[in-house]
């Protein structure tokens, strides 16, 4: 451990450096493991509570660190092999005064600071894992809640939905439509259904054409029904589906109902304040909806996912469906991955005899892309962690996927040259007026995904390469700050006023009345560029911020080195943006580490539901 001194000495230049941590907790702060955050939790309820052994409070300021990096809890007898050090290096975790499981539990066992539900203490030990009392509280709660919603068997389905059902999905089973068909029978038919798959198999349309077989049934009232989902541009995707489908309807009856169907972000269907805390709806006042759906679960937390079943009322309909392989939440929990559970992650086991097992429904024809194609096998190897197979076809050199594993071969040197040609296209675009709608088109064919936002291979390094190229091939660019047309931008913040919301991608296009800014919802928007307020360059974007989007083309730029970014479900999530082709940069060793590295997070929960 390092000494006082040099602790006091190399506070002076490093922030994360605790001085006055006592025991344990000094040398897993020097070590990178706990943050002052994580460190000063811990000490703060030891001395309200009088916890003085060491053991105790590392346990407590480690559950504090689980809960920041996603976990719901931390398992003490896993909890050595799956710590790392967050921005830095992993290498001498093992030279750490790790307690014996032994020790963790007969510390934790007569620790003031650990109690049971009714006790108020701040930490619970419950099968092994250890919880922060509000996370304990939220699992339980989402259990319970997920639990009774399948005490009721499904329901026969009315013969005149069930023919709207055929004719709008077909049920033929050789048809492609017959999983959809399926699954939206299922979703109406009981009090809780999980609709997933992976890109492109239809979850949306699924959706949208349950609904639209509940809209034809003229001789009843149609459903109050909420769509919603945890992002602005998640729900703005869902409506305009919803929109499309209205559209096309024939009947005006079925129309109107169509169109009166409310579509939200989750927060605002709860009726978040503006601190994002306090909810208008709760278990003392219920939505007043009979069929509430939720679309893209994967990025939805504990805490929220507590919050609308405590909100919902007991005979409402629940329908969650999103992706279970891509990236998780950014907040805490895996409540996607624990609703599926063995049914879907371990797929050639036998089933869980779980009431759950009945209630989950797979899509897996993928209609983004070719289901024989390169991208569609590469995308599967990975998600299945068959790290040799996705080597294999990532080699093969197929059409539509390409492995560029040395930057310094011409090879990257052609990668570079089509990037910056299509880049040069999106200004020409946009430098001609009337052109909103090529240049939003021409934007939305090639994207570059990079796991981090800084350094090597990453957002900014592109960034600069592409607009420092393009600003010697278009010098006299009429730029006013640092605005031009061609210039990219996505949103950061919900404007819904002006119906942006985070994520959306726009393009600074010329007009007759200036320099302005087109983005695309189900028609062309243009704003002056004042209007927006929060937003970022996107010449290249991280794969965070890319879920919920589609390109024709993807370049996935991945750092020369493994990083703790570096997992299966990020590279998974960024192969399966595109629709066309994929372009993988980086080196057989990072590929590999990232394919082999699933993200976990400790969660309780699938045990409570599954078992």
């Amino acid at each position: 451990m390092i000494s006082f001194e040099d602790r006091i000495e190399r506070a002076a230049s490093d922030p994360t450096v605790v001085v006055e941590a006592p025991g344990f907790l000094a040398a897993f702060n020097d070590a990178g493991v706990l943050l002052p955050g994580d460190v000063y939790a811990a000490v703060g309820i030891a001395k309200l509570l009088g916890e003085e052994d060491e053991v105790a409070i590392l346990a407590a300021a480690l559950a504090v660190r689980g809960m920041r990096i996603g976990h719901v809890a931390v398992s003490l007898t896993t909890l050595q092999d799956s710590v790392f050090v967050e921005d830095g290096d992993s290498s001498k975790i093992d030279d750490l005064p790790w307690p014996s499981p032994k020790e963790w539990f007969l510390a934790i066992e007569q620790s003031v600071l650990v109690g049971d539900a009714e006790s108020h203490r701040p930490l619970i030990l419950d099968n092994g894992l250890l919880y922060l009392q509000r996370y304990y509280r939220y699992e339980k709660t989402t259990a319970t809640l997920l639990l009774s919603r399948l005490e009721d068997p499904l329901s026969s389905l009315p013969t005149a939905l069930e023919a709207q059902l055929d004719d709008l999905l077909s049920s033929d089973k050789q048809n492609q439509r017959s999983q959809q068909n399926r699954a939206a029978r299922i979703a109406l038919s009981g009090k809780l259904s999980v609709l997933v798959g992976g890109p492109g198999t239809g979850k949306t349309y699924t959706i949208a054409k349950m609904l639209q077989a509940l809209a034809r049934l003229s001789d009843r009232i149609f459903l109050r029904v909420a769509l919603c989902a945890p992002t602005g541009k998640a729900a703005a995707r869902l409506g305009e589906e919803l929109a499309q489908v209205a559209g096309d309807e024939k009947d005006p009856v079925a129309s109107g109902r169509l169109a009166s169907v409310n579509v939200s972000t989750l927060h605002r269907l709860l009726g978040s304040d503006a601190s994002g805390v306090r909810f208008r709806y709760d278990q003392l006042n219920l939505l007043p909806y009979d069929l509430v759906i939720v679309d893209e679960v994967s990025m939805v937390s504990l805490s929220m996912t507590a919050r609308l079943l405590s909100a919902l009322r007991p005979d409402t309909a629940l329908v969650l469906a999103g992706e279970p392989f891509q990236l998780e939440s950014i907040e805490v929990g895996t409540v996607l991955a624990d609703l599926v559970g063995p049914c879907v992650r371990d797929r050639d086991l036998p089933v869980s005899k779980s009431a759950m097992a009945g209630r989950v429904i797979t899509l897996d024809r993928v209609h983004r892309f070719r289901e024989n194609s390169a991208i569609a096998a590469f995308a599967a190897a990975i998600r299945d962690g068959d790290v040799d197979t996705a080597i294999a076809v990532l080699s093969a050199g197929e059409e539509g996927l390409e492995w560029i594993f040395d930057r310094t071969i011409g090879a990257f040197d052609d990668l570079l040259d089509r990037v910056l040609a299509h880049r040069t296209q999106v200004v020409e675009l946009a430098c001609q007026v009337g052109n909103e709608e090529a240049a939003l088109d021409s934007l939305a064919e090639l994207a570059v995904l990079s796991a981090h936002r800084k350094g090597p291979n990453s957002v900014e390094e592109w960034r600069l390469n592409i607009e420092g190229q393009l600003l010697q091939r278009f010098p006299d660019l009429n730029r006013k700050g640092d605005w031009y047309p061609g210039r990219p931008v996505m949103i950061t913040r919900n404007d819904r006023n002006l119906r942006l919301f985070n994520g959306d991608i726009g393009v600074a296009v010329q007009t007759s009345n200036g320099l302005r800014v087109a983005f695309r919802r189900d028609e062309v928007m243009v704003f002056p560029r004042s209007y927006l307020e929060e937003y970022e360059d996107v010449h290249a974007l991280t794969v965070h911020k890319s879920q919920g989007s589609q390109f024709g083309e993807v370049v996935v730029s991945l750092p020369g080195t493994s990083s703790r970014l570096l997992t299966r479900e990020l590279l998974y999530t960024a192969v399966t943006r595109a629709s066309e082709s994929v372009v993988v940069v980086g080196e057989q060793d990072v590929i590999r580490k990232a394919i082999e590295h699933k993200l976990e997070r400790a969660s309780g929960l699938e045990a409570r539901l599954w078992e």
